[in-house]
């Protein structure tokens, strides 16, 4: 029963339409025959691409059906040559609808060897009759415009996935895209102006100005934009044609079928470059993805082992601090307690040495206290006021926004090396650190050292490059400014960093 009304429907769908053409084609060609071959054939074999076997019986019928009626109406013209030929093209589109599949691209091209098989086709059937590439031209020139234009009907209605109507939907509020609409209507209008009341020696001009919205839609919609904007100049050329002699309309032909063929390579090339940067896109937010799951995963890592660290071999070394106060006691020699303290000094010699590797390893610190509380312990621990070295920190969280883990634990790492190499090298009196917390996550770092030449840290600068892969992999920004030291400038070293927010 489904398939009986849809036989229906195609049949009253497509028996106006083609009527509808018909009348267009021949009041633009003047000749009843040739007008098949304009709009109508174009029509027809749109739908026919696009359609299941099943409903071709329906399509056809609706053609005959139109013919039946302009034979009854005007029985002068032989309409045996249009069935004749519309039954020519069958097992043609049979063959070709096995091949019509795949990416946009190829399915575009296919169309245009469809199209050039068929107009030569219909050009050497009527060549007996008409001059051979007119009627190539006529048939081209309307299949090229009309048949993209069915495909990308046939795409939105079935290859698209609409959403549901929900109930969810209907609080929704939908956004009308105003702007483009009335700049393409402005654009529209102003085309037909040009075309109709612009002086004759700036007929070069109006056919320049042709490719402007096909350039603005074709840059924003991709081949599916550029096919709109042919539409609108199709039907600008169209309406402002005031006379149709063979040498006009060959004109109007070719003009339609170049712009048509132009404008969706145009919009292809642009679409294919756009959805290659969509697909780099996605491979960057997955590769920064990855990279997250990587750090969790070694952050992760570095805290069993300080753990294991901490808990394993602390407890030995209490261990061994016990037995050599036992020992002390139990030995009441000289020998005894010479020995029982060199063991105890070198079981304090390995905690210590422990303590600050399990820091390295994992700032265990940042478990217990902020990011501003672990980086003035930090200040501390690096001991900068035995080197008359003053420190101002700024932490500025306006929305009181909480950090990860993760970000915490690389700011801290970020300032632990920064403060590592300006205690060691720059022999700075003054450090400055501002942390900002907002809509982005900025850190600054400014000294007033002795600076060092930027071009050797290719070389030499481990902890530098540390910090530069350790913000790469995150997606964020490192720069780094130093000024060596003269007699007659000012020295200093200056690293700024911004990173993303990440969960």
């Amino acid at each position: 029963m489904n398939t009986l009304f849809s036989f229906i429907y195609s049949w009253f769908f497509v028996a106006p339409a083609y009527f509808c053409l018909w009348i267009i084609s021949n009041y633009l060609l003047d000749d009843p025959l040739l007008s098949f071959l304009f709009f109508p054939f174009a029509l027809r074999i749109g739908i026919l691409i696009h359609t299941q076997l099943k409903y071709w019986i329906a399509i056809y019928l609706a053609e005959y059906s139109i013919l039946l009626l302009l034979s009854i109406a005007f029985p002068a013209n032989n309409y045996v040559s249009i069935v004749l030929l519309g039954l020519l093209n069958i097992p043609i589109l049979f063959i070709f609808k096995k091949y019509y599949f795949g990416s946009q691209l190829r399915c575009l091209l296919l169309q245009g060897l469809l199209i050039t098989l068929l107009s030569l086709i219909n050009a050497l059937y009527f060549m007996s009759t008409a001059h051979f590439y007119f009627t190539f031209l006529v048939s081209f020139s309307s299949a090229v415009l009309i048949i993209p234009i069915c495909y990308l009907i046939y795409y939105f209605l079935f290859e698209i996935k609409w959403l549901p109507l929900t109930s969810s939907l209907i609080r929704k509020p939908i956004s009308l895209r105003s702007k483009p609409i009335i700049i393409y209507l402005l654009l529209f209008l102003l085309n037909i102006y040009i075309q109709t009341d612009l002086p004759e020696s700036f007929n070069r001009f109006s056919l320049f100005f042709l490719a402007i919205p096909i350039i603005l839609l074709a840059f924003r919609y991709g081949w599916q934009g550029a096919l709109l904007g042919i539409l609108l100049n199709s039907l600008a050329l169209i309406s402002t044609t005031h006379h149709f002699s063979n040498v006009e309309l060959t004109d109007l032909l070719l003009t339609l079928s170049a712009q048509t063929i132009t404008g969706i390579f145009l919009g292809l090339g642009i679409q294919h470059q756009r959805d290659l940067n969509q697909h780099l896109s996605q491979e960057l937010l997955r590769n920064q993805y990855l990279t997250q799951q990587l750090i969790h995963r070694e952050e992760e890592i570095r805290k069993e082992i300080s753990r294991e660290l901490h808990d394993e071999i602390g407890q030995n070394i209490t261990a061994i601090r016990t037995q050599a106060s036992i020992l002390k006691r139990i030995g009441k020699t000289p020998e005894y307690e010479k020995l029982s303290q060199i063991i105890e000094q070198l079981s304090l010699n390995i905690y210590d040495s422990i303590k600050g590797l399990i820091n390295k390893i994992r700032p265990r610190i940042l478990d217990d206290l902020n990011l501003q509380e672990a980086l003035q312990n930090l200040f501390i621990e690096l001991d900068f006021a035995s080197q008359n070295t003053h420190i101002y920190l700024h932490c500025h969280n306006p929305k009181n926004r909480v950090l990860s883990h993760l970000l915490e634990i690389t700011l801290y790492r970020l300032c632990q090396e920064a403060l590592n190499n300006i205690k060691k090298y720059a022999g700075a009196t003054k450090i400055t650190i501002n942390v900002n917390i907002d809509e982005k996550i900025t850190l600054h770092i400014q000294d007033n050292g002795i600076g060092f030449d930027l071009s050797k840290i290719n070389h030499s600068g481990l902890g530098i490059k540390g910090m530069k892969e350790r913000v790469a992999m995150l997606g964020g920004k490192f720069e780094i400014h130093s000024v060596k030291w003269t007699k007659h400038q000012q020295s200093g070293t200056s690293i700024f960093v911004e990173l993303p927010w990440i969960n």
